[in-house]
């Protein structure tokens, strides 16, 4: 479902976040049996939602917010009543490309990763995000004027740990109700940092984060997978949009066993955790073997390729990446599995509530 919001200036954080709420809260009320996805009481489908750039900063903040609302809180899961939606329902899991957490737009890669030309002897190379090519102060006047038009009047909003999650804390972050989230951002963009200090931050209160750093990216590089007009896909945005779809079958799966074990969902996690990190290098243009010698760093090469669905095929050397996400996709559902059954009886993150037995058809998704 893709909810048609008036973006700024006509509709501001507020006005946009309300009609995100009442999407979602159709989704986890709708009876959708013709798309095999029917969100009433006795299916519960998965509900994940998920957004790019400044869609993505507000589908965090809806995430901060979910969680606030249903009463999760460091004092102690024991609290909770999740009743921000419909029928106790809790978001599955969340999906982001190249968020735009900081409304105060200060994040040092504003700096560091700002477009430029390097001319030396070797000739003129480029480096950054090209899709910011301003000076820094300049790209920083320009988020700002943005950043201002979102919030409206209210320019404290600019640092609100809900509305710029770049600036949430533990009462935002700690004490369970984050569901797993999927970071994708370029490794030269911009905003590099949005990402890098969210995602560090929640994973360090408990938080399930998988954070995907496609190295010489640009920023929303995934909504260019046709290959910004070139002729040729990029395998970049074409590995995102696929890694997305394993995350949100990995998470439904781990979801579903969840509730068939009678427990909550999202998992109430109280120990520090750091971010499942990849970075992703591009080994497949020319020169490369310059700067990533394939026959000292195999591990990278496979790396690079742990993924399925590519219309170009790999280097010959990365033939065997593809093999383990096939690997990876055919046992995701033993892995949630043992995963949950090991943290239910060790740790006792968990929160007893009564059995189910869900019926997951196929996931919902928001963006």
């Amino acid at each position: 479902m893709l909810p048609d919001y008036p973006l700024a200036p006509n509709g501001n954080y507020s006005v946009i976040m309300d009609h995100i709420l009442h999407a979602l809260r159709y989704l986890a009320t709708a009876k959708l049996g013709g798309l095999a996805c029917d969100s009433t009481a006795g299916k519960r489908a998965p509900l994940f939602i998920g957004g790019d750039s400044a869609g993505g900063g507000t589908a965090l903040s809806m995430v901060l917010k979910l969680k606030l609302d249903g009463g999760w809180n460091p004092n102690g899961i024991d609290t909770s009543v999740p009743n921000a939606l419909p029928n106790g329902k809790m978001l599955a899991g969340a999906i982001v490309f190249s968020p735009w957490t900081n409304l105060r737009c200060d994040s040092p890669d504003y700096y560091f990763n700002s477009f430029a030309r390097i001319v030396g002897a070797g000739g003129g190379v480029y480096t950054g995000d090209l899709m910011f090519r301003g000076h820094p102060y300049q790209n920083l006047d320009q988020f700002t004027a943005n950043a201002e038009s979102y919030v409206g009047t209210n320019s404290s909003l600019l640092t609100d740990p809900v509305a710029s999650p770049f600036f949430a804390g533990e009462r935002e972050l700690g004490g369970g109700g984050l569901p797993p989230m999927h970071f994708s951002v370029g490794g030269s963009e911009s905003i590099l940092g949005d990402s890098l200090i969210f995602a560090q931050k929640a994973a360090l209160y408990g938080a399930d984060i998988q954070l995907d750093v496609h190295v010489g990216m640009w920023h929303d590089f995934p909504m260019y997978s046709e290959g910004c007009g070139h002729g040729a896909e990029l395998w970049q945005a074409i590995r995102v949009l696929n890694k997305t779809g394993m995350f949100i079958k990995k998470v439904a799966a781990a979801r579903r066993v969840a509730l068939d074990f009678g427990l909550l969902w999202p998992p109430a996690k109280f120990h520090p955790g750091t971010p499942q990190t990849s970075y992703v290098y591009d080994l497949t243009r020319d020169g490369t073997e310059q700067w990533f010698p394939k026959a000292l760093d195999t591990a990278t090469i496979q790396m690079s390729y742990i993924d399925i669905g590519l219309s170009a095929a790999p280097p010959a050397s990365a033939s065997s990446g593809p093999s383990v996400v096939v690997v990876a996709a055919a046992s995701s559902a033993l892995g949630a599995a043992l995963m949950l059954a090991m943290q239910a009886l060790a740790a006792r993150a968990w929160v007893r509530r009564s059995p189910q037995v869900p019926e997951v058809k196929r996931p919902l998704l928001i963006a």
